[in-house]
Order: C-alpha cells, then sequence, then structure tokens
C-alpha cells in the first residue's frame, strides 16, 4: 500500500471536493479583478516582510493571474480546469487535495526560511505550482491531446518534455534561487511519482536484459543449425521444403522436397520401399496369396473351386 492510500485511510475527512473548480474560479475572479485593480497582482503575492500584516497572501498568491493578455488566459483556465477535473478522476478528492497542499506548502515554505534564515527576499511563484499540476496529469494521461491556442494539436507527454526542457533552460539561466524555486514547485511530483518512475526503470532494464538473452540464443541457435535441405536431391528451402516424422524417416525427421516427397510417402516401409522412394519410382505390388481350403474339410465342389479360380 502506497503512503498516499494510509493517509487517505486516517485523513479522508479532509478531502475538499471539487477543489480544482474552487482554485479556477478564484483565479478568473482575482483575473478579473487585475483589469479592474492594476495592483491587485502585488497585493496578494507572497511576500515574507508583509506576512506580519497581511497573512492572507500565504493564501493568495496562487491565484495571481498568469498574464494580463485575454486570449492567453483563456486558454489558460480551459487547460487548467480540464487538467484539474483529469487528476480528480483518477485520484479523487483526497489525493488530489494532498497534491496541491504539498505544492502549496513547498512552494511558500522556500521564501519564509530564506527570509527568516539569511534575511533574503525571494518571491514565491505559482507558475512552478501550476506547473508540478501539469506534469502530474502529462504523467497520467501521457496520450491526451490538447488544442495549444486552439490551433495546434499536442500530446501531453510532449507538453512535459518540453516544460522540462523550459525548466532545465530557467535552472541554467537563473542560478541557485531560480533552482530552489523549481525544486520547491516540483517536490510533490517528486514524491507522487518516484515510486512510479523507480518501477519503470526496473521494468525497463529487465525488459533489456531479456533482450540481450534472446538476441544471444538465436545468434547461439543460428550458429548451431544444420541447413535444411532434401535428403534426396539436396534442395533448399526455396523448394518447399517439409519435414516427414515416419517410421523411416525416425522421430527427428528428415526434409523432402515438393518433387519427391509425393514418391515417400507412396513408397511402403522396409528396404525395398526406401530403395523405391530414392529412384523416385513406385515399387511393383506383390501377387496376391491364393487362399487353400483347411485341411479334412471339403474343397466344396466343381462350383466352389469355379469361385475360387475367379477370385483368383
Amino acid at each position: 500500500m502506497r503512503w498516499t492510500d494510509r493517509l487517505q485511510q486516517r485523513f479522508g475527512f479532509l478531502a475538499i471536493h471539487g477543489l480544482g473548480r474552487i482554485i479556477v474560479t478564484l483565479q478568473v475572479l482575482f483575473y478579473a479583478g487585475s483589469m479592474a485593480v492594476p495592483d491587485l497582482a502585488g497585493r496578494i503575492s507572497l511576500d515574507p516582510s508583509l506576512l506580519a500584516t497581511e497573512p492572507w497572501r500565504l493564501a493568495t498568491f496562487i491565484f495571481v493571474p498568469p498574464a494580463t493578455n485575454p486570449f492567453f488566459a483563456i486558454f489558460f483556465f480551459m487547460f487548467q480546469w480540464t487538467v484539474f477535473q483529469g487528476l480528480e478522476a483518477e485520484w479523487g478528492a483526497f489525493k488530489l487535495t494532498l497534491y496541491c497542499a504539498l505544492g502549496w506548502l513547498a512552494v511558500a515554505a522556500l521564501p519564509l526560511l530564506l527570509w527568516l534564515g539569511a534575511g533574503l527576499l525571494v518571491p514565491a511563484s505559482a507558475t512552478d505550482w501550476s506547473l508540478s499540476i501539469w506534469l502530474a496529469f502529462a504523467f497520467l494521461y501521457p496520450d491526451f491531446t490538447i488544442l495549444i491556442f486552439f490551433i495546434l494539436p499536442v500530446k501531453m507527454k510532449w507538453m512535459a518534455w518540453l516544460t522540462g526542457a523550459f525548466l532545465l533552460f530557467k535552472v541554467s539561466t537563473g542560478g541557485l534561487f531560480e533552482a530552489l524555486s523549481i525544486a520547491a514547485g516540483l517536490l510533490n511530483y517528486l514524491l507522487f511519482f518516484a515510486g512510479d518512475f523507480a518501477a519503470r526503470f526496473r521494468l525497463h532494464r529487465q525488459v533489456q536484459e531479456g533482450r540481450q538473452v534472446f538476441i544471444a540464443a538465436r545468434r547461439d541457435a543460428a550458429q548451431t543449425l544444420v541447413p535444411r535441405a532434401c535428403v534426396q536431391c539436396g534442395a533448399g528451402p526455396d523448394a518447399h521444403l517439409r519435414l516427414c516424422c515416419c517410421a523411416r524417416c525416425g522421430e527427428d525427421g528428415k526434409f523432402w522436397c515438393a518433387e519427391h516427397l509425393p514418391a515417400h510417402l507412396a513408397a511402403p516401409a522396409g528396404p525395398e520401399g526406401g530403395a523405391a522412394a530414392a529412384d523416385g519410382e513406385r515399387p511393383p505390388l506383390p501377387p496376391k496369396r491364393r487362399v487353400r481350403p483347411a485341411a479334412g474339410k471339403p474343397d466344396g465342389g466343381p462350383g466352389a473351386k469355379k469361385k475360387r479360380a475367379m477370385r483368383d
């Protein structure tokens, strides 16, 4: 049993049903509010230095609008809605709640630790948290196809690879704090899918080992295999060879070509039949034996002799 199942047995009552719909609805509302109040994103983002007077920032930072472009925002909200619906259908309400809560805690804890420990002000980004949601959906539904900007069809597994490449680019160009931010945003993804990745790696290794054993066995068999040929004329596989396991060919059988197999099958068993089959000729039939009456019994008279003569 996985650790998520054990937690669900004990704390399943904490599940928030329809959490994805709640999150997307609040994101839409905050986006609409940001169009009326331009500095709304700055008022709800996570700033550790302001938490003493504005504690709501711990929860509201994940509702920061992704962009100001309405076309991109509509696509983002529709995609986010589909992702949450798919995850809740696959996991259930508790596991989705746990996944989102772990991601939120990791993303929020990093700026707080840096502020309290080193006095560094590093803003928390909801983008990394959203990316962890998308990657989970891509892992569970790799062949699900989306229309990027309602035009370009792309499968989720390719979206995941593009997302991974984008994150690597950010790590290589952003420095240590960017790497820590991405690691915090993907912590819930690693906790949930590390076991699946390990199982897939073990399965892939077993498949590779089995393929190597099969290739080696096939190579050894090809080296020791006797080439097939007709036992009479030596014709190769192009002569439509057939394996015969009759009494004369033995249990292992012998190969005969289509030209000599009928004569071999028609020949009777024995040395004479074998010679006749080898020559391709049908052996002559043996003479019929005359049935003589048993000793001490009359032969039946002239009529019986006549019938026996006709029969012979």
